[in-house]
């Protein structure tokens, strides 16, 4: 499969806070690649890296160590036009839904903003493209002149989703985004989400502590433990169930934690 994202030897050390505090080393040594309409889940347990590596592939923040690359070329190295490329190409969904979006904006212009920078559609255009990701992602489009605040968690979570999709993405981050909503929810999500990859190619990347959602949702688990790949894992379906296979002892115990029968083969 063609490489979409890749890292290569990526580190990243966070200064100490305080007087005479030592620095503190967060990843190290990631090798990890991405390629077109894949979908790879990142698992870890909290602070094990997982939304610093996130926001290093965004190019959010830079490595200390190692190359982001997007479609073989180092995000370093991309031009202005390049970089908006990137921007448009590559979009992330967080987990707190109402400090990603201005309170003050209507839905439909959320949603549209990113059409407005990285595109060259009317206004009109944008209008219809925001209306279209909205109904794509469960949310009715005649209510897109509706604050933020009128809006429950989830559904404010919808539009997160919607305005990440609304550039067509080749690519979205999901870090913990759909964590804080409740099973049936999760579920209506992905199996939209599923239904985009089938219909555009477009390639996710999950960023979770929850196996569940890694194993209905991902191709492919990538286990992260003290800021490095300790495990990797494909996920195998048949028999109408999907399976995946992990022998490192850290994550075993994560999904030990979730499913507490037998760690190293879940299914």
């Amino acid at each position: 499969m063609t490489a979409l994202l890749t890292a290569e030897g990526l580190g990243k050390t966070y200064p100490g806070a305080g007087w005479r505090k030592a620095a503190r080393p967060v990843l190290a040594g990631i090798d990890l690649a991405l390629a077109v309409g894949e979908c790879v889940a990142l698992i870890g347990r909290s602070g094990s890296g997982k939304s610093t590596l996130a926001r290093l592939l965004l190019g959010l923040e830079d490595a200390d160590d190692g190359t982001v690359r997007f479609r073989g070329a180092p995000l370093g190295t991309l031009d202005r036009d390049g970089r908006r490329a990137f921007r448009a190409a590559v979009q992330m969904v967080l987990q707190d839904p109402l400090s990603a979006v201005n309170p003050r904006h209507s839905i439909g212009r959320i949603v549209a903003e990113p059409l407005r920078h990285l595109t060259g559609l009317s206004g009109p255009e944008r209008e219809a493209r925001a209306a279209e990701v909205l109904d794509m992602v469960g949310l009715d489009p005649a209510e897109a002149g509706r604050l933020p605040g009128q809006l429950s968690g989830g559904q404010v979570q919808r539009v997160g989703l919607a305005r990440a999709l609304a550039t067509r993405p080749a690519l979205v981050l999901l870090d913990e985004a759909i964590s804080n909503l409740d099973a049936p929810r999760q579920v209506d999500i992905l199996d939209r989400l599923s239904d985009l990859r089938r219909r555009h190619g477009t390639a996710f990347l999950l960023v979770t502590h929850d196996v569940r959602l890694a194993r209905r949702f991902a191709d492919r688990v990538v286990v992260l433990s003290e800021g490095r790949i300790v495990d990797m894992s494909a996920c195998r379906s048949g028999l109408g169930r999907t399976c995946l296979t992990l022998s490192h002892p850290a994550a075993c115990a994560l999904v030990d934690a979730v499913l507490p029968a037998t760690p190293k083969e879940i299914g």
